[in-house]
């Protein structure tokens, strides 16, 4: 008997052996056949200089409830006029609420549906008291070292120039879309958009557009980053995480700090931080995390391609390495982040209230009442309220089989040929949430080089985009407005 159940299980063991070995095996490369087109010619000192210019005009975002840097925008508006004369003598063009901008290419065959390309004209602050570590000052858009430095050049007044120039290279070489192309570049993305994308998708819809694709900011071309792979990846964002921000705040009575409470409102926070931290949501495995690592693993070493080619039996080996990480634990998981705290007026006073703000990135799939839920049941105090400050759910997840898609893909492979593609999830937001009735599918994706040492640029210090890079961006946009503008793409 003994003998028959050995067998049994080594039968077993056999036959799972050979299952994993076979789904390692099958996971081949999907050689693409498209071949790289000729390179259009493009002054690269010329177009530099010109997002040099861009990067000087300081059109801040400071904050939802902050001033807008109107003056500013309205210089940059200005500025995009004069430095794009045939974009703005050629393509209509409609100011939305002041500061926002909506050009129409109307293409020959209104029966095809449009493709809305987008960008942002604002940018975040610099943190204060990080000005020094800046190499160059961090809006003088110096030109040094083969690169443009300064707030912009990454997010995202490169895709708003990048396109322009495209558009106006277009133009000049006298191309005509069949179908109408849309450049829409809100002023307030990163504040959350809603008085100008969201104004400009709402004015769409009042026109009836109902869109193929939108192209927004997002994922870039990473190199050095996904274990296992040296080749150079380009990061096509089918979706985006949900925003929340929730403020927590713990109250107690006052009074003189030598007659302390058991437990002060400070502590109470404190107690109720700590467990968030201790209780994070959990590690799941989702689209479009899941299309990525399909893509993606026949070109990792052969034990990374073992698990992730085998989920069905190491799902979680796969999480439970991927939620040490950094990246890696934002692909899988709806993260929590402690960001301000206050409370307390003097260090004799015990303070009735302390409040902290808290905020998560929710993934595709996960909602904003699960995680309410899950923060009061984690707090479990009665004296600890819960209150909204910002939120909005995940997007849908377009889908990487689409035509349009192919497209974006096909124009990657034609303009950066030593890149690899796949689907990725934006683990920061963007405008093209207000979009999503617009359009069937929403992508996320600008071909600017990033290494290890370049994520920490973007919101942070030393922004800036090698002149070679800038002009591969434009190249791309170039590209994609000839393969857009076929009717191809229905």
């Amino acid at each position: 008997m003994f003998k028959k159940l050995g067998l049994l299980i080594g039968i077993g063991v056999i036959a799972l052996v050979a299952v994993i070995a076979f789904n390692t095996f099958m996971a081949t490369p999907n050689i693409s056949n498209v071949a790289a087109v000729p390179a259009p010619s493009i002054d690269e000192m010329a177009v530099a200089k010109r997002l040099s210019q861009a990067v000087q005009i300081k059109t801040i975002s400071h904050g939802v409830n902050a001033p807008t840097e109107t003056a500013e925008l309205a210089k940059l508006l200005a500025f995009i006029d004069t430095s794009y004369p045939t974009v703005a003598a050629q393509l209509d063009k409609t100011l939305i609420n002041d500061y926002s901008l909506l050009y129409k290419w109307e293409g020959s065959d209104p029966s095809l549906p449009p493709v809305i390309l987008m960008g942002h004209l604002d940018v975040v602050p610099v943190e204060p008291g990080t000005e020094a570590n800046w190499k160059y000052p961090p809006y003088s858009g110096i030109i040094a070292e083969e690169a443009i430095w300064g707030r912009g050049t990454l997010d995202d007044k490169v895709s708003v120039l990048a396109l322009l120039e495209a558009a106006e290279y277009q133009l000049k070489a006298g191309f005509k879309p069949k179908r109408t192309l849309y450049l829409a570049f809100g002023h307030d993305e990163e504040i959350g958009g809603e008085k100008g994308a969201g104004n400009i998708a709402k004015y769409l819809m009042e026109q009836g557009v109902k869109a193929a694709y939108t192209l927004d900011e997002g994922m870039v071309v990473v190199q050095g980053i996904m274990p296992g792979i040296k080749a150079p990846i380009a990061f096509i964002a089918l979706a985006e995480k949900g925003y929340l921000t929730l403020e927590i705040t713990a109250t107690a009575k006052g009074g003189h700090s030598s007659i302390p409470p058991k437990e002060t409102a400070v502590g109470k926070l404190s107690k109720a931080i700590a467990r968030l931290e201790a209780n994070r949501l959990p590690t799941a495995l989702k689209k479009p995390v899941t299309d990525m690592f399909d893509t993606l693993a026949p070109y990792m070493p052969a034990s990374l391609k073992a698990v992730i080619s085998n989920r069905w039996l190491l799902e979680p080996v796969l999480l439970g390495q991927l939620g040490k990480g950094g990246a890696t634990n934002a692909m899988v998981r709806t993260t929590t982040a402690v960001t301000i705290i206050n409370g307390g007026t003097k260090d004799n006073v015990l303070p009735t209230t302390a409040k902290a703000t808290v905020n998560f990135r929710l993934l595709p799939g996960d909602s904003i009442e699960n995680v309410i839920t899950h923060v009061k049941t984690v707090i479990d105090d009665p004296a600890v309220a819960i209150t909204i400050k910002q939120g909005n759910e995940p997007s849908k997840v377009s889908d990487p089989a689409s035509p349009s898609y192919q497209q974006i893909e096909q124009t990657i492979r034609e303009t950066m040929p030593d890149v690899l593609v796949s689907p990725g999830l934006m683990l920061a937001g963007s405008d093209s949430k207000h979009y999503e009735k617009l359009a069937e599918n929403s992508y996320r994706f600008i071909p600017m080089r990033f290494g290890p040492k370049d994520l920490s640029r973007v919101h942070g210090t030393n922004e800036r985009i090698m002149i070679k890079n800038y002009g591969e961006v434009i190249r791309f946009y170039i590209r994609l407005m000839t393969n857009t503008g076929t009717p191809k793409l229905q």
